[in-house]
């Protein structure tokens, strides 16, 4: 929402399961990314859980009321654009249930992870992009809607378009992809592009802003601009490298669907 997070709050369900010492390491994490993202921790609610482990962190932040911005704001000729790499954190996903099944009953076993940190640690550990906001403020980019990318480049295009009433057209080949993804969709024979619409869990943000924009967010080293805003009459589609119109679909991690 182009704010500033400050606060964060953090609620455990906790099984007889762990101990002292491993709530301990989990708070030490917590405690380390509060320093990085200069966050107080203020409070929150521990309580038992019959079975496993429930985490509820709530942050809070604030922004100048001018500034602050939803998913309901894109306008027709508006630029798509995204942060950072898409479809990193579901092939270190595969990656991980890969090798996890490869190890049953080998006691000796060790991963193959050489030459893949990147894709693990996107999965295991992916970023805030804070830094993404403060390059927007000191270009002086207001976007016009924003989320983050937490259930596939598809879905949350489709929320935007939908509450911006709005259309959408991206391209192919200017998904921004890093190239150990690629790397392990060849091995593991999946489609690359799939992966980074609908993969999800990356983390990054998309968002739109005035065409009157582009050259501001064109020299803007973590953004990409992928595509456009249309009309919505004209719907939600990706053109392929042989200029294809493909409707974009929700094929995300749907949290309200039923199992």
């Amino acid at each position: 929402m182009n704010g500033t997070p400050r606060q964060i709050t953090v609620s455990l369900g906790i099984s007889k399961r762990f101990t002292v010492e491993h709530i301990e390491e989990l708070y030490s994490g917590i405690r380390l990314a509060c320093e990085i993202y200069g966050v107080d921790l203020v409070g929150g609610d521990t309580s038992a859980s019959h079975q496993g482990l429930v985490i509820s962190i709530t942050c809070i932040g604030d922004a100048p009321e001018d500034k602050v911005v939803y998913r309901n704001g894109a306008r027709d000729t508006d630029l798509i654009c995204v942060s950072g790499d898409l479809g990193a954190a579901y092939m270190g996903l595969q990656l991980l249930e890969r090798e996890k099944v490869a190890s049953a009953g080998r006691k000796d076993f060790e991963p193959e992870f050489g030459g893949k940190e990147y894709i693990i640690e996107r999965q295991l550990k992916p970023e805030a992009r804070k830094d993404i906001i403060a390059e927007l403020a000191e270009a002086g980019v207001k976007p016009t809607a924003m989320m983050d990318v937490s259930d596939g480049l598809s879905s949350e295009l489709i929320h935007i378009c939908r509450q911006s009433d709005c259309g959408c057209r991206i391209y192919e080949d200017r998904i921004p992809i890093d190239y150990q993804t690629a790397m392990m969709a060849e091995e593991l024979n999946m489609n690359l592009v799939t992966a980074a619409l609908n993969g999800g869990e990356d983390y990054e943000l998309l968002f739109t802003v005035p065409l009157t924009d582009h050259e501001k967010v064109e020299k803007m080293p973590g953004v990409r601009v992928i595509g456009y805003i249309t009309k919505p009459e004209l719907g939600c589609a990706m053109i392929t490298r042989d200029d294809t119109e493909i409707p974009l679909r929700a094929q995300g991690w749907n949290p309200l669907a039923e199992s």
